[in-house]
């Protein structure tokens, strides 16, 4: 698609303002850009949800999510003790270990299943649990 002439008329303006220094120590310079990514809030709320946001908090769509990703880290770090201690323990102590990790798993999925159903659309849901795949890291 060929460009428009005023864009090259634009491209120019903006290069020789660059040029002539009008970009240079600016507030913020060499910092990231800060977005208020708050496209997924209906245009009703996003004063209440920016006025929570101030103060710390987020939509409840995002904390859920920030607790599937601690408690996927939480049991990332269990499975690898138990992956340790499996080899030491007795059948029944192996027993219990493995429904340990299920509940674990199915509390998890729970989270997961919870957080699809509430997120607003747009937003991507999370795979869930592959309880077979999952449950076979923790074996002897």
């Amino acid at each position: 698609m060929p460009r428009k002439p005023y864009h090259d008329l634009l491209d120019e303006i903006f290069a020789k303002a660059q040029a002539d220094g009008h970009f240079s120590n600016l507030p913020g310079e060499g910092k990231p850009l800060k977005f208020d990514d708050d496209d997924m809030v209906p245009d009703e709320d996003r004063l209440a949800y920016r006025m929570l946001k101030t103060a710390g908090f987020a939509p409840p769509w995002v904390e859920a999510r920030r607790s599937i990703d601690q408690e996927r880290a939480e049991i990332a770090r269990w499975l690898a003790d138990a992956q340790r201690r499996l080899l030491h323990l007795d059948a029944k102590g192996q027993v219990a270990l493995h429904v340990a990790y299920k509940r674990k798993l199915t509390a998890l999925q729970g989270m997961i299943t919870n957080f699809n159903l509430t997120a607003p659309a747009g937003v991507e849901h999370l795979e869930g649990v592959r309880m077979a795949e999952e449950l076979a890291k923790l074996s002897a």
